[in-house]
């Protein structure tokens, strides 16, 4: 018996498993993803004074609609349409959504304290670039903030492939759309991103997080344009283009329905939180001023925030056009992102952390 309990704890505590399954993987996303968009409802409502159709759990403010609606999605027919490679179809949302799953596993949302704690051994074991797979971990935990955008990067490319598999005209113009944004917003995440690890002469975010000062001080013409760009490459609003529904049904998802339906939206919610979790590592100051377990929940907590702050922009902003939302990237946040790099270069040579 003892045995076998040690055995479930040593697999289920591990960190391949644990930041990948549950905390801040799947499960603990898949939560937070009923729990914004019921947020984002009744924000919009709130804020747009709409009176909605009555709901499921009055006294738990609706949230059971959601589990509702999910249960009703899941059991929904998926149809696909004639002349499509029906393998392909399928497998197209998978692909995107487990994309956007995979820096969850590697984004640091902690540091194990001193005293230790019921993870110390297992994250020793599979950080520490000295033990376990030497030389290769430690690169991916030295590089780990240019990881986690490039995988995020590759989002992009499936939705494009989403596209192009349904052989929809509609989805094809989403797909062209979201190509031209990727493309703005990539080089302003990655130039924002530069300028913070010039300031801190690191690419470890969680030697960032666990600085002297949180980065929204120490640059936040950054902090700014990262979390433009954020919004850019979650689809949130006012950048919500590619999915323009009054013009494009739905972009690139429009010939989905049933549970591919759901893994197409997903997507989007789950690349806002792996971004969100990058902001409060790189300027919210990560898990400080705790450590272990509980700091892990104070990153989810602040992420959280910055994930609510992101969906409530939906009830304050209407919709911009593809070539306000490209003007606004190239000629006004381009400039802004040269003005983070000169900060992060005079305040890196007059300051090492």
């Amino acid at each position: 018996m003892m045995n076998l309990l040690f055995d479930l704890r040593y697999y289920v505590l591990y960190p391949s498993f644990f930041n990948s399954v549950i905390y801040p993987g799947l499960i603990f996303t898949a939560i937070l993803l009923l729990t914004t968009i019921w947020f984002e409802r009744k924000a919009a409502a709130r804020v747009q004074m709409r009176v909605g159709p009555y709901y499921a759990s009055k006294r738990l403010g609706g949230f059971m609609q959601l589990i509702a609606d999910a249960v009703k999605f899941v059991f929904s027919e998926v149809i696909i349409p004639e002349g499509v490679n029906p393998t392909l179809f399928a497998l197209a949302p998978v692909l995107a959504v487990a994309m956007s799953f995979i820096p969850l596993s590697i984004i640091p949302v902690s540091v194990i304290p001193p005293s230790g704690s019921v993870f110390s051994i297992y994250f020793r074991d599979f950080y520490d670039p000295n033990i376990g797979m030497g030389v290769l971990t430690g690169l991916f935990v030295q590089y780990n903030m240019l990881l986690i955008l490039a995988i995020e990067s590759m989002y992009p490319v499936f939705v494009i492939f989403v596209a192009w598999v349904t052989n929809n005209r509609f989805a094809i113009v989403g797909a062209v759309r979201e190509s031209y944004l990727s493309v703005s917003y990539d080089v302003l995440l990655i130039m924002a991103t530069l300028s913070m690890s010039l300031e801190y002469h690191t690419l470890d975010l969680a030697k960032i997080a666990q600085s002297g000062i949180p980065g929204i001080l120490a640059n936040p013409v950054a902090a700014i344009v990262f979390f433009i760009a954020m919004l850019m490459g979650s689809a949130r609003f006012p950048f919500e283009i590619a999915e323009a529904e009054t013009e494009l049904v739905l972009g690139a998802y429009t010939e989905y329905s049933g549970f591919l339906f759901v893994l197409t939206m997903a997507g989007s919610y789950v690349g806002n939180l792996v971004y969100a979790l990058v902001f409060t590592d790189m300027f919210l100051w990560g898990w400080y001023p705790l450590s272990g377990f509980p700091g892990a929940l104070l990153t989810g907590l602040k992420a959280s925030i910055v994930v609510f702050f992101s969906v409530f922009l939906r009830a304050v902003y209407g919709r911009y056009r593809i070539d306000q939302a490209l003007r606004g990237g190239w000629k006004y946040l381009l400039p802004l992102t040269f003005v983070s790099l000169f900060i992060g270069l005079v305040v890196g040579y007059i300051w090492i952390p």
